[in-house]
């Protein structure tokens, strides 16, 4: 029976100290997109900040999730939180200072976002190692509602700061957003990781181990597969979210921020219908939720009136949510600990290299033939291939 995580103190000041940190990446990936567009004015460029935020975890992914393997995760945590409290110092001083234009703004931002694909992995390690077994949902889906929470109320927080203070001091918030999170890994207890039975390998074998880990578990290989659609082609273009505000909706800063904080309420509602309880949850109905996705990003494109279009994309926020938690739940429950860093970080690989990859690819077609066309067809291909993707990983679907 699953128990209650937030009874658990040590989750609970881990959760506390996360949760403050999360509104703080929020402000910063709202005002990332709004300064990429305001500088340029273009899609293809909103595209190209939203891969430099993901694509390492592409790149660097596999290698993280084995250093999350190798390494104390508080100790990693603590030292990459760290580097990225001067990263955004920096960016916000230099924004002050009128020194950020488009590149440097992309080579910032490349720097986060390979301290946030390091992160990645150790933060979906670390959960597991605040509370015992019969938490581990309750703990996960417990984590995803935080997370969608500050999706929630971070972005109408960035809209006032950037409205009030300039995106110079968005930058600085999120900067100083990670001392909560660095004060909370220091004083939490991790329970002892399992001995490891075996020498530790090169890298590489320990990369190619966990791809191998993957493939031969038929749940998680279909999990996988299903992300990626879902990644690529749904939170591919909810990364638009600047052009669509400003280019269709005409509404500035203030429409992507609420146009962000719709899809973060749908994801807490997403949250809390999993933190209820899973026996409902299948590889299949992720799959269906992917394929109904679609359709909702075609609807998406094709519309003109805005608060239409936030009904929209609350209700993608609900249905990508539970394809985004319910795939962490199910492959956290399933994997076992001593492959829980790498299989987390080929997690990362899908969800937020996808993402990043999907930016690129509508990002650069919209700015050529129109933003709304793009959408229109990357929605129509999310829900195909989906429908598609059960024909190579049919022996997945059929389990839980």
């Amino acid at each position: 029976m699953t128990k209650a995580a937030i009874t658990n103190r040590n989750f609970l000041i881990y959760l506390t100290g996360n949760t403050i940190s999360l509104h703080g990446l929020w402000i910063y990936r709202v005002a990332l997109g709004w300064y990429a567009w305001q500088i340029t004015g273009s899609e293809l460029w909103i595209g190209v900040i939203a891969f430099t935020q993901t694509a390492p975890a592409v790149v660097f992914g596999p290698v993280f999730g084995v250093l999350a393997d190798r390494f104390d995760r508080r100790a990693a945590s603590l030292l990459i939180n760290s580097i990225s409290i001067l990263n955004m110092l920096l960016l916000g001083w230099l924004t002050m200072l009128g020194h950020v234009d488009i590149l440097v703004l992309a080579m910032l931002s490349l720097m986060q976002g390979t301290l946030d694909g390091a992160h990645m992995p150790v933060r979906m390690s670390v959960v597991p190692n605040l509370v015992v077994r019969e938490q581990l949902e309750s703990a996960i889906a417990t984590t995803s509602i935080s997370f969608n929470v500050s999706r929630f109320i971070g972005p109408a927080l960035a809209g006032f700061v950037i409205a009030t203070y300039g995106v110079a001091i968005a930058f600085i918030v999120n900067g100083l957003s990670y001392l909560a999170l660095i004060a909370a890994m220091i004083v939490v207890k991790l329970n002892p990781a399992p001995e490891r039975q075996r020498r530790q390998q090169h890298v590489w074998h320990e990369m190619r181990e966990g791809v191998n880990y993957v493939l031969g578990h038929p749940r998680i290989r279909a999990l996988l597969v299903i992300i990626a659609v879902a990644s690529v082609f749904g939170r591919g273009a909810l990364e638009m979210m600047p052009a669509f505000a400003d280019a269709v909706f005409q509404g500035g800063s203030a429409a992507l921020a609420t146009l962000t904080s719709a899809i973060g309420a749908g994801a807490i509602v997403a949250g809390l219908i999993l933190s209820r309880g899973i026996a409902w949850l299948r590889v299949r109905v992720i799959r269906a939720a992917v394929i109904v996705a679609g359709l909702l990003i075609a609807l998406l494109g094709a519309l003109e009136q805005f608060w239409i279009a936030v009904a929209v994309v609350a209700m993608l926020g609900v249905i990508l949510a539970i394809c985004g938690i319910g795939s962490q739940i199910l492959i956290q429950t399933l994997v076992d600990d001593e492959v829980r860093g790498r299989v987390s970080g080929l997690w990362g690989v899908i969800a937020f290299g996808g993402t990043s990859f999907g930016s690129l690819l509508i990002g650069w077609p919209a700015s050529v033939w129109g933003l709304q066309n793009v959408v229109i067809i990357a929605g129509l291909a999310c829900s195909v291939i989906a429908a598609i993707s059960v024909i190579h990983a049919s022996d997945g679907y059929n389990q839980r």
